[in-house]
């Protein structure tokens, strides 16, 4: 997880700085770096798409799609919450449904703006008095993998159904490279990697192989991930329909989650600028430049930043500061 939650002292006065990552030098200096590389993907995609129009399109959005939009966003931590929700208790812990919303509402905020990935540990930190550390760290990291497989899936079958074989090519390699992950934690075979991902690897395995051997539980985790992802797809093309592009519900399906993909790549604070630059490229066939930028733009704010600003009240009780 980069950091051990020993590492991190919640009680000092600079806890908040601490938590989100930018305490230390090393990791202002890669938070910095992200920001300017953001800035310079978007300052290059605004010399080529104007952005008058895409102020425009934004401004023309009308008060429906932002209404829509906004409620689909506040389903995303409902969602997550319920699934965290099984798969700890299919871990052998029990941390209420509300419990697991309190803490997905007060880490979004500081994992918006981290420099590094800071889920796992800030879930780890919430819980600290409750569950071993590495145990939390294995759950975030089955839901990660289990998003991933999901997304793939989607890209995969809209792909191939309106044969974009580009995307259904990397779709194909992301889900195979998933589906060895779980067949690698179901028969415990040990992968290839350094003795620094080692006990990474441990701790998904160990929290993907007790989700597995429980049928029910597994069914509903891997809907609620389907039900999230689905909403995310819906909201994206009301986004589409609202700036006046019409982009079919299975193309949106097939192309958003390369899109997200893209935006994983951790060059850019948030996967901002890389992701709506693959959006811009995707989504050609059936929508302008600025449209797919104006949707990129409204899918970073409905997707994290509003969840960051509607966290913020929820930070210092989610962490115990």
């Amino acid at each position: 997880m980069g950091r051990k939650i020993e590492d991190v002292d919640v009680r000092a006065p600079n806890a908040i700085l601490n938590l989100s990552g930018w305490s230390k030098p090393s990791s202002t200096i890669r938070g910095l770096l992200l920001i300017a590389i953001t800035l310079s993907i978007f300052y290059f995609l605004f010399r080529r798409i104007p952005l008058a129009e895409v102020l425009g399109l934004l401004f023309r959005v009308p008060p429906s799609a932002w209404g829509c939009a906004a409620f689909l966003t506040l389903t995303f931590p409902v969602l997550s919450a319920l699934r965290w929700h099984l798969i700890l208790r299919v871990m052998g812990y029990s941390v209420s449904v509300p419990r697991c919303l309190l803490i997905i509402m007060g880490i979004w905020p500081l994992s918006s703006i981290s420099p590094s990935k800071a889920g796992e540990l800030l879930k780890a930190l919430s819980l600290r008095d409750e569950i071993r550390p590495a145990l939390v760290a294995g759950s975030v990291l089955a839901e990660r993998a289990l998003d991933v497989l999901t997304l793939s899936l989607f890209a995969l079958a809209g792909g191939l159904v309106f044969r974009e074989f580009h995307i259904a090519s990397m779709a194909a390699a992301v889900t195979g490279a998933m589906l060895c992950v779980l067949l690698a934690a179901r028969f415990g075979i040990r992968l290839p990697v350094g003795h620094k991902f080692h006990q990474t690897v441990q701790d998904l395995f160990q929290s993907l192989k007790r989700i597995g051997s429980r049928p029910g539980p597994c069914a509903a985790i891997l809907a609620l991930t389907t039900a999230n992802w689905a909403a995310s797809i819906v909201q994206t093309k009301i986004l589409f329909d609202a700036v006046g592009a019409s982009v079919p519900l299975g193309f949106t399906a097939a192309a958003l989650p390369i899109a997200i993909f893209v935006g994983l790549l951790p060059i850019t604070l948030g996967g901002m600028a890389t992701r709506d630059s693959a959006m811009v490229i995707l989504f050609s066939a059936f929508a302008t430049s600025s449209q797919s930028l104006a949707v990129g733009l409204l899918y970073s704010f409905f997707g994290y930043w509003l969840l960051a600003v509607l966290g913020i009240p929820y930070v210092k009780k989610a962490l115990h500061l």
